[in-house]
C-alpha cells in the first residue's frame, strides 16, 4: 500500500539533502502528514472509499481536512496555511517521483487568507529598563545581559542563538562578528555586534566554561543552562523567552508582550530609524525577499515625526508667482 507514510522516510531524505530544509521543518512537515494520514483513516479513506493510496487522494480531500482543522480543531489560517505548505511540498514531492501528475488539483488549492498584524517593538525606555535588570553579580545574571544584548544587537530568531556555537564568534578588536548557521532557508550571515554588546559577551565567555556539561554539544554551544534540569546543556528555545519575559515583568512589561521575535523586529526598526537601508537591513535578517523585512519595520514614533510636510514645501506653495506682463 502507498499511503503517505510509506514514503515519510523518502521524504525526509528529500527534504533534507536535496532541498536543504532546517530539521526543525522536516519535522513539521512530517507531523502535518502524519495528521493528514490520521484524518484520512478517520474519515473513511480518500473520497470516503476506505482507501488511503496516495493516488487516489483528492483535493476535496485536503480542502475539508482544512476545514476540520478550522471549526473541530480551532486552528487558525497561518497554522492552517502552514499545514497546506506542508502537504503541497509532499505532492511536489510525489509529483517528482512520477507518482503523481505535475498537474495534480491539490497543488492548485489556494493557501488560507494570513491577516497579518502590525508589527510591535519595544521602546527605547523598555530596552533601558530590561537591560539593567540582570544582577551582574552572580553568573546567570553574566549570562542573561549578554543574551539579551546579543538579541537586540543582532536580531536572530530563537533557533539561531540556540545553536550558536563557539567557533560562531569571530572577534575583531573590540566588537564581535556573529555568524548564524543554522538559519531559516540556509540563508547564512554574518552579524557586526557592536563593542557595548561585545563587552557583555566577552564577560558571559570568560566564565563559561566553569558551567558546561561534560559533553560534545554543550562544549560548543555559546549559552548553556543554569536550571536544575539540564545543568550545563545547550538551552532549549523556550528558554530565551522565559528569560526576556522574567526581566520584562519585573520593569513592568506584560508578559505576553515580550518575546525574541518582538526582540528582533526592534532590531530591524531601530537600524531603519537610524537610516540604513531596508536591502540591507533585509541581508542582516536573512531574509529572502525584502517585502518580508518591510512586514518587521514598525511604525515608530521617531519615523512618524520624519514624516510630514515641510516648511520648504509651504513656501514654494505661498510664494507669489510674479505677475504676467
Amino acid at each position: 500500500m502507498t499511503d503517505i507514510l510509506s514514503f515519510i522516510p523518502e521524504f525526509q531524505h528529500h527534504l533534507t539533502v536535496i532541498l536543504g530544509r532546517r530539521k526543525g521543518t522536516v519535522v513539521n512537515y512530517c507531523r502535518v502528514l502524519e495528521t493528514f494520514q490520521a484524518y484520512l483513516e478517520k474519515s473513511g479513506g480518500a473520497g470516503g472509499t476506505g482507501l488511503l493510496n496516495v493516488e487516489d487522494v483528492r483535493m476535496s480531500d485536503v480542502e475539508k481536512w482544512l476545514k476540520d482543522l478550522f471549526y473541530q480543531r480551532g486552528n487558525v489560517n497561518q497554522t492552517r496555511a502552514s499545514q497546506l505548505s506542508a502537504v503541497k511540498a509532499f505532492w511536489r514531492f510525489l509529483a517528482h517521483k512520477g507518482v503523481i501528475s505535475e498537474n495534480s488539483p491539490i497543488l492548485k488549492i489556494p493557501s488560507p487568507k494570513i491577516v497579518r498584524p502590525l508589527p510591535r517593538k519595544f521602546t527605547t525606555e523598555q530596552l533601558r529598563r530590561i537591560f539593567s535588570r540582570p544582577d551582574l553579580s552572580t553568573p546567570a545574571g553574566i549570562r542573561d545581559m549578554a543574551i539579551l544584548k546579543v538579541l537586540y544587537g543582532t536580531g536572530p530568531r530563537v533557533d539561531e542563538i540556540r545553536m550558536l556555537n563557539l567557533e560562531d564568534l569571530h572577534p575583531d578588536g573590540k566588537d564581535i562578528f556573529i555568524h548564524y548557521r543554522n538559519t531559516k532557508g540556509g540563508k547564512e550571515r554574518r552579524v557586526h555586534l557592536a563593542s557595548n554588546p561585545s563587552e557583555a559577551l566577552m564577560k558571559w565567555l570568560a566564565i563559561r566554561e566553569k558551567y558546561i556539561a561534560q559533553d560534545p554539544d554543550s562544549a560548543r554551544s555559546v549559552f548553556v543552562s543554569m536550571d536544575r534540569y539540564q545543568p550545563g546543556g545547550r538551552m532549549v528555545a523556550g528558554s530565551y523567552n522565559k528569560i526576556l519575559k522574567k526581566y520584562a515583568l519585573a520593569v513592568g512589561i506584560k508578559t505576553e508582550d515580550a518575546f525574541v521575535h518582538k526582540m528582533r523586529a526592534t532590531f530591524a526598526t531601530d537600524l531603519y530609524d537610524m537610516g540604513y537601508g531596508i536591502k540591507e537591513i533585509s541581508i542582516l535578517m536573512g531574509h529572502d525577499s525584502v517585502s518580508t523585512t518591510e512586514r518587521y519595520i514598525a511604525i515608530s514614533e521617531t519615523a512618524l515625526k520624519k514624516t510630514y510636510i515641510p516648511g520648504k514645501r509651504w513656501k514654494e506653495l505661498e510664494r507669489k508667482e510674479a505677475p504676467v506682463a
